[in-house]
């Protein structure tokens, strides 16, 4: 008797244990008590026995799902919302491409506009397709020219071939107060990169030029602020709204770290490949520099895609074209075999401007610019101004939204 009374104590002591443990468990996991105002779950008759529980309520389903958001750290509308804004569909917008030849896309190939060789694979046409992908109606006005320099965005661009002819106008007057977003690559031009690749990469025996054309790229760093000052300027004037977005790419550092020298008339050293990846980082450097200190009267306004150098690390051709052997090359290397296609060498190929594209892509996602055109999509949205492809300047609604956008995108 001494040991089934026992027995029964243990088992009493074992089942009541069991009942804690799976109230603190039921506790973790429906942690909301119903309010006075919904039923209970369950009820209790006068005897204290339990009663069988009725099927949950379409209210308590919902704060279910709710809980189990909360507990993964996700809003109830979050799931919505990515899926609005991938969703552009109604959402309107004007695109203005200026600058040079990576602006215009030289080496994507398919080519428009003469001597300016525009192609449709460059990086802001492909960000354009990629949003009309997304159901956006997408205007493109492209006035970026190959070789242009700075000075050619309020300066007509003449042939260096033909002389006097013109080629292309002043590229500022491919803006309006109906442009959305400005996209440029420009200033390496104006730092001599040209001088320096054909001095230093595409014939071995100008060491002595070459070792000239990197201290004149150097000092030529000095003046590329002035110039950029002169670029933000004369966008405004052509009336660039304030909640309109530029966006200004980074340079890729053309050759890759492969201790490329050449032995100079003196018997010095040159040492090609890292000059030139120093220049480039210098460049882009500089580039920050000056959208930081614009950001600092235009909040926000102008953002630098600076991680182009990081994604195309690996893909760049070598200094020492014998080591080239043209697999997963994001860069035109030299290539005598297809002289004909000279433009192309040290410029994106197809590929590259795709990454370019999905850099511009992050960026201005990281910057809220896709946000902002998401909501345009909502009723009450203003269809005058920005030949209704913004939100009218000034509203409340328009000021809020480029407010939130510029706090997210303060940077150099």
């Amino acid at each position: 008797m001494k040991k089934s009374s026992a027995r029964k104590g243990s088992t009493r002591k074992r089942l009541t244990l069991a009942g804690v443990a799976a109230f603190a468990i039921g506790g973790m996991i429906g942690c909301n008590a119903p309010s006075a105002s919904e039923p209970q779950a369950a009820s209790t008759s006068k005897g204290g026995a339990a009663q069988r529980t009725s099927p949950p309520s379409a209210s308590a389903k919902a704060r279910g799902a709710s809980n189990v958001r909360r507990a993964s750290g996700q809003s109830p509308s979050s799931a919505s919302s990515r899926k609005d804004l991938n969703d552009l569909k109604g959402a309107k917008l004007s695109i203005t491409i200026m600058g040079d030849s990576y602006s215009s896309g030289v080496g994507g190939g398919s080519y428009s506009g003469g001597r300016c060789f525009r192609s449709s694979n460059s990086t802001g046409n492909l960000y354009a397709e990629g949003l009309r992908k997304r159901g956006a109606d997408v205007e493109v006005r492209d006035v970026s020219c190959a070789n242009s320099r700075i000075e050619q965005v309020t300066m007509s661009q003449k042939s260096a071939v033909l002389g006097s002819s013109v080629i292309n106008g002043p590229q500022a007057d491919g803006v309006s107060s109906g442009t959305d977003l400005v996209v440029m690559t420009i200033g390496g031009n104006d730092m001599g990169f040209g001088s320096l690749l054909k001095t230093c990469l595409m014939s071995k025996s100008q060491a002595d030029e070459c070792r000239n054309s990197i201290a004149e790229a150097r000092r030529s760093l000095n003046d590329v602020e002035g110039k950029y000052r002169r670029i933000f300027s004369a966008i405004r004037q052509r009336g660039l709204r304030s909640d309109a977005t530029i966006a200004v790419m980074a340079y890729p550092t053309l050759v890759r770290d492969d201790s490329f020298t050449l032995r100079d008339s003196s018997g010095g050293t040159v040492r090609v490949s890292d000059e030139i990846r120093a220049l480039s980082r210098e460049g882009n450097k500089k580039i920050a520099e000056i959208v930081k200190a614009d950001n600092a009267s235009h909040p926000g306004q102008t953002v630098f895609v600076s991680d182009v150098p990081d994604r195309f690390e690996g893909h760049q051709p070598h200094a020492d074209r014998s080591k080239d052997d043209g697999d997963g090359l994001w860069i035109h290397p030299v290539n005598y075999l297809t002289v004909g296609n000279f433009i192309s060498w040290y410029h994106p190929n197809a590929a590259g401007y795709r990454q370019y594209a999905a850099a511009l892509r992050d960026k201005l996602k990281s910057a809220g610019f896709e946000r902002s055109l998401a909501k345009r999509k909502t009723p009450g949205q203003d269809k005058t101004s920005g030949q209704g492809r913004a939100f009218k300047q000034g509203s409340a609604s328009g000021q809020s939204d480029v407010s939130k956008r510029r706090e997210s995108s303060k940077q150099g």
